[in-house]
């Protein structure tokens, strides 16, 4: 669910995205693979997760850091298998199937591995898996059954002794604001996140270094960013993705996938408030880091977003130029995304030109 139809919002010529998304209007909501519900190693304690990696189709689902997750045991020194090492296995198997997207398959083994944490009474480990099926019905855009699940899991942690101020809450209050959006209740959404955003940074001034924190609040303030855009606050929202680029590369260093989807939020922005010299310049720094994190894909999309820069413009030889080249790239790298992209481009480019002609 990324960045597509950029300029639909205000009628205009022309889509911008990043990655694969649906036909529908979406932002980038980068960064998926690095799980919320990050692999038990093991020695049973929970892996941080990496940065996240935005060259998928939906979004922050998974890019929470470890700090979230919940640690279901202690380390054993036992080298017979335990039920609880069956129930970790079983998860992390879960996990490695979600990550292939193998949904389905995935979806059975959450199940297998709730029965087998309630068969030993293990309330984490309940809970972690009820998170995971959360996490998984908000992937496959199951948005309803996602919102209930996740619930369910906040009144357990609340239960559990949680509470308002917990990251574990504001994590999974976040994600309801960002599907709510999603589903066209706006101002739930905003409620939502005006709410979230303010508990997190009442913990920020008490935790101002806790990198955890941090991650949470610039991936939320992204999300939220894309509310923004959505209500037509395109100056507001163009300050908020800066804040939360600023806050995503204190936490993970300059060079990261989740600064170039933010950077191409900064550019939608930048295109809606016709700024379009600070979109290029956006984009330009976008492709820069896509490079150096060698991940064509990206690049390749971004030069034909750039292209339907020039397009809005009215610069039709530099659009065509960025476009031809963003197609070649994407012949290249056999990258269908960004071919599909840069015929887009192009086809948008002759259309352009058509009406030129019969002026």
């Amino acid at each position: 669910m990324i960045v597509k139809n950029i300029f639909k919002l205000t009628q205009a010529v022309g889509r911008l995205r990043v990655f694969p998304a649906t036909k529908e209007y979406y932002f980038s909501t980068p960064l998926r693979r690095s799980s919320l519900c990050a692999f038990v190693a093991p020695s049973h304690q929970v892996v941080r997760s990496p940065p996240p990696i935005p060259n998928s189709s939906s979004g922050m689902i998974w890019a929470f850091s470890a700090a979230f997750t919940f640690n279901l045991f202690g380390g054993s020194d036992e080298k017979e298998e335990t039920p609880e090492d069956k129930l970790v296995t079983t998860i992390k198997r879960s996990i490695l199937c979600i990550q292939r997207e193998q949904y389905d398959k995935a979806e059975q083994m959450l199940h297998l591995a709730l029965r087998m944490a309630q068969d030993i009474q293990s309330k984490d480990g309940i809970t972690y898996v009820y998170d995971i099926m959360a996490n998984l019905a908000m992937e496959r855009e199951q948005f309803k059954k996602a919102e209930k699940i996740f619930t369910d899991v906040m009144k357990r942690l609340f239960a559990d002794g949680h509470n308002e101020e917990s990251p574990k809450i504001l994590h999974i209050s976040s994600k309801i604001a960002h599907m709510s959006q999603l589903q066209g209740d706006l101002e739930k959404s905003f409620q939502g996140f005006t709410w979230t955003l303010e508990q997190l940074a009442r913990l920020i001034e008490k935790m101002p270094d806790d990198k955890d924190i941090l991650e949470l609040y610039g991936l939320t303030k992204n999300w939220f960013g894309q509310l923004l855009m959505k209500q037509g606050k395109y100056a507001e929202a163009r300050t908020i993705f800066k804040e939360a680029y600023d806050t995503l590369v204190e936490v993970y260093g300059a060079v990261n996938e989740a600064a170039v989807t933010i950077l191409n939020n900064i550019s939608v922005a930048y295109v809606n408030l016709e700024r379009y010299a600070e979109a290029r310049e956006t984009l330009q720094l976008a492709m820069d880091l896509a490079k150096e994190l060698k991940d064509d894909t990206q690049e390749g999309i971004l030069q034909a977003n750039l292209g339907l820069v020039f397009l809005r413009e009215g610069l039709l030889s530099q659009a065509e130029n960025a476009c031809r080249l963003a197609w070649k790239m994407g012949k290249q790298h056999q990258n269908s995304d960004a071919i599909e992209q840069a015929e887009y481009c192009l086809n948008e480019i002759k259309t352009a030109m058509n009406g030129e002609r019969r002026q």
